[in-house]
């Protein structure tokens, strides 16, 4: 998004307008990702988070469009996701089981980001939503890395696994470090997913 600057700058030379503005962005993100996260997208409306974030609801709607597109800068907010394109194909298993163990330390933003998701999939616009940000960002890239059987199917099942296993993490709020036999177990389970059927 475009910053508005009035043209002077701070003593740290930032322009004042532009840090006001991400501070006001952040507000209003923090405020929507928390209720998104508590009632759904469908029960939230944008007046209940511009009273929360301490804004006008005009200004929501310039920032971020619409409650859709504010809803989607909650989720983007919350992803941590992983360079596949990067990690050697004979490594992938085992980064994308310690990425599954890792999700749980991110954030809390990405905790409330899945929290949301999960409260709205009943909105069709949510799934929709949803199922691109899962083809776009996880799925497709996967299954461009692997041989071309059924590629698109065992990628799928990996993702389903690594939001899975971080769901459940985050459900049973475990913070641990899994120690290196459970590591290696779920190393092989990717493994099997991403293993091309004969």
């Amino acid at each position: 998004m475009a910053a508005v600057t009035t043209g002077t700058t701070d003593r740290d030379g930032q322009p004042p307008r532009t840090r006001d503005r991400e501070a006001t962005e952040a507000r209003i993100l923090d405020c929507a990702a928390r209720l998104f996260a508590e009632q759904g997208y469908r029960t939230v409306t944008v007046r209940a988070i511009a009273t929360g974030a301490g804004v006008n609801v005009a200004l929501i709607n310039r920032y971020f469009g619409s409650k859709l597109g504010l809803f989607d800068a909650v989720l983007g907010a919350g992803a941590t996701l992983p360079q596949l394109s990067a990690v050697p194909l004979d490594e992938l298993p085992r980064y994308l089981a310690e990425y599954a163990m890792r999700r749980r330390q991110r954030s809390a933003d990405s905790s409330r980001a899945l929290s949301a998701a999960t409260r709205s999939v009943e909105s069709p616009e949510i799934r929709e939503l949803l199922r691109e940000r899962l083809e776009n960002q996880l799925i497709g890239p996967l299954a461009a890395r692997l041989p071309a059987t059924e590629a698109r199917r065992r990628a799928a099942l990996c993702v389903a696994v690594l939001i899975g296993t971080g769901y459940v993490r985050g459900l049973l709020a475990d913070d641990t470090p899994p120690d290196p036999a459970f590591l290696d177990h779920l190393t092989d389970v990717f493994r099997t997913c991403l293993r091309q059927l004969p």
